[in-house]
C-alpha cells in the first residue's frame, strides 16, 4: 500500500470522526434548545435524523475508502464519491443552521475532507 492509499484511508477515517462529532454536538445543540423551550430531549428521530444527516455518510466514506485504498474495489471508489457528494450538497443546503448552531468549521472540515477523500481516490485511480 503506498502513501496515496494511506493517505486516502486516514482522511477517510478523519470524515467519519468528523461527521460522527457533528451528529453529537448538533444533538447537544437542539437538546440545549429544546430544554430551554420547555420540550422533551434528544428523542429517537432525532438522533435518527441526525445521524442520518451526518453521521452515516461520514461512515460510508470511510467504508469507501477503506474499500478503495484496502481491497481495491473499485465499487468502494464510487460509494465514497456518492457520499461525499451528499456531505458537500447538504453543507450548503444546510449552511444557516450549521452557522447558528456554532457547527461552521467542523461542518467545513467535514465536507473539505470528503471531497479531499474523492480526489485522491481518483487520484489513487489514475495511477494503475
Amino acid at each position: 500500500m503506498n502513501w496515496k492509499r494511506k493517505l486516502e484511508l486516514i482522511c477517510g477515517l478523519i470524515t467519519a470522526v468528523l461527521g460522527i462529532t457533528v451528529m453529537l454536538l448538533g444533538l447537544r445543540v437542539q437538546y440545549v434548545v429544546a430544554q430551554k423551550l420547555g420540550g422533551t430531549g434528544a428523542m429517537v428521530k432525532e438522533i435518527a435524523l441526525w445521524f442520518a444527516l451526518y453521521g452515516l455518510p461520514g461512515l460510508l466514506v470511510a467504508f469507501g475508502a477503506y474499500s478503495h485504498a484496502r481491497r481495491s474495489r473499485s465499487w468502494g471508489r464510487l460509494l465514497l464519491i456518492t457520499a461525499s457528494l451528499f456531505i458537500t450538497g447538504w453543507f450548503f443546503l444546510s449552511l444557516a443552521l450549521v452557522v447558528w448552531s456554532g457547527l461552521f468549521l467542523l461542518a467545513v472540515l467535514l465536507a473539505g475532507l470528503a471531497i479531499m477523500t474523492s480526489v485522491i481516490s481518483l487520484v489513487v485511480r489514475a495511477e494503475r
